[in-house]
């Protein structure tokens, strides 16, 4: 048996958590903030910003959107004519 010098590399993975602050995605609170994000909506759709899985995600929820919002304006219009 030989002694001998062996150099041994040894690599540490260091993982570091560090918090930030980040702002917290709230919905929209006034009529004015729900119609900015319809016009964000609309400008991705016509800027071809949505492929067609894009498409097929959001397609559920804005036909029950439509369909609430029709419910919704009938039921006023309704409701002002009986006036």
């Amino acid at each position: 048996m030989v002694d001998r010098v062996v150099e041994v590399v040894r690599v540490e993975k260091v993982v570091e958590e560090h918090r930030v602050n980040v702002p917290a995605a709230r919905s929209p609170q006034s009529t004015r903030e729900w119609v900015d994000v319809l016009n964000r909506l609309e400008w991705a759709l016509q800027s071809n910003r949505l492929d067609l899985d894009d498409l097929a995600q959001i397609e559920p929820p804005l036909a029950r959107i439509i369909t609430a919002y029709r419910a919704r304006n009938d039921k006023l219009n309704r409701r002002l004519r009986r006036q």
